[in-house]
């Protein structure tokens, strides 16, 4: 595919999960990406899996495409490079810690005025200009603070985080989306500015379906596990064989569903029956019409249960877990999962880019080895060392 985003420079001091998942997605688009690292490289390529000889499978993941270049920052010779690099890039994204850019040098206010056509983009745990501002803060302690926990987890237990690291990931996104609208406004202005993205917010931003009852009841909105009692029998039902994850999710939203469930189910007997004519009728009998369908699904295989309700119109996935997920024929088929052979770790399959453009995913490159292009990344910034 035709990149979009080729004539984009990002210089990238993002590290671990949500600064790179910003630049990872404009370097999948054909940014050119240029990792500034220190000398032992960016702390995300020694966690799980690291060895002597290879980066951490992590690392691979959110750093496909981009440029690796070893810059000691806490020195004077690698804060010049980098201000010799800025001179003619269009984003330095970061995700420090709040201050640390700061007590480099590399105040973000200093540089807006050094480079005005720059676009400066940062992660931060809390927004700036609230009391929390200067907290450090990782993906669960935002679903802590962004109110997510408290909504996870069944009603007699205690929050629970979630699984995926829902945090991280989406204020990589947003970031992403600002700096793409703040490019845009400077095509027009020829200004660039800053963009940030806080991690509490983002989560905050992912609840607006979930207050809805808060708003209605006036009450603090409770857990309620997987069930999702508004619309019984929707939720999770057992599947054979009765392993961990052999479970099938059905959500309904309307009767016809109801009734082509019961077709589905070979429960025809069931349509007129007047017990369960209205929702509200349902749902006070929730245990019962669970059953109802628990019984049939519990003969059943996951994935011939959600395929049969899924051609009656009932919407329902099978639950997969992690290796079912990369085995899976339909994201196999459309390129969400994808071959992907790195030089360390060799043939893996991965999630690919979630966005299409004319009907095409962008490849995934490799992640660069620490230091890789250090020697061009320097011949780059001696030729931007002064202003033209």
């Amino acid at each position: 595919m035709e990149r979009p985003l080729a004539d984009v420079r990002v210089v990238d001091l993002t590290q671990y999960e949500a600064g790179p998942t910003a630049t990872q997605i404009l370097a999948w688009f054909g940014a050119d990406v240029i990792k500034i690292e220190p000398p032992k490289g960016e702390p995300g390529r020694h966690l799980g899996g690291a060895t002597a000889e290879r980066d951490s499978v992590f690392f691979t993941l959110f750093n496909q495409g981009k440029r690796s270049a070893v810059l000691d920052l806490a020195g004077d010779a690698g804060r010049a490079a980098l201000r010799a690099l800025l001179r003619d890039a269009d984003v330095l994204a970061e995700n420090f810690a709040p201050t640390t850019l700061e007590r480099l040098g590399l105040g973000a206010d200093a540089l807006a005025r050094e480079f005005p056509r720059l676009v400066i983009a940062s992660v931060r745990g809390y927004a700036s200009g609230g009391p929390w501002s200067a907290y450090k803060s990782l993906d669960f302690v935002a679903q802590a603070t962004g109110g997510a926990m408290s909504l996870t987890g069944e009603a007699d237990g205690p929050p629970l985080r979630m699984g995926p690291t829902n945090a991280d990931h989406s204020a990589g996104v947003h970031l992403a989306l600002g700096i793409l609208a703040a490019l845009h406004r400077r095509a027009r202005t020829g200004r660039g500015g800053r963009v940030e993205v806080a991690l509490q917010d983002v989560v905050v931003s992912s609840l607006r379906t979930a207050l809805v009852p808060g708003y209605v009841t006036g009450e603090v909105v409770p857990r309620r596990g997987a069930d999702y009692p508004d619309t019984a029998p929707s939720g999770l039902h057992p599947c054979a064989p009765g392993g961990p994850n052999d479970y099938v999710y059905l959500l309904f939203s309307n009767r016809e569903q109801w009734l082509a469930l019961l077709r589905a189910i070979e429960r025809e007997d069931l349509e007129g029956d007047p017990r369960y004519a209205r929702q509200s009728q349902r749902n006070a009998r929730e245990a019962e019409v669970r059953e109802i369908v628990s019984a049939w699904t519990r003969k059943r295989g996951k994935l011939e249960v959600m395929e049969r309700l899924s051609r009656f119109g009932v919407p329902c996935g099978a639950v997969l877990d992690s290796r079912e997920v990369l085995a899976n024929e339909h994201l196999r088929a459309t390129g969400m999962v994808v071959r992907h052979v790195h030089p360390q770790w060799g043939e893996l399959f991965v999630p690919g880019c979630p966005i299409r453009i004319d009907g095409e995913r962008p490849p995934l490159d490799p992640a660069p080895a620490l230091g890789a292009h250090t020697a061009e990344v320097l011949d780059l910034a001696r030729k931007h060392k002064e202003p033209t």
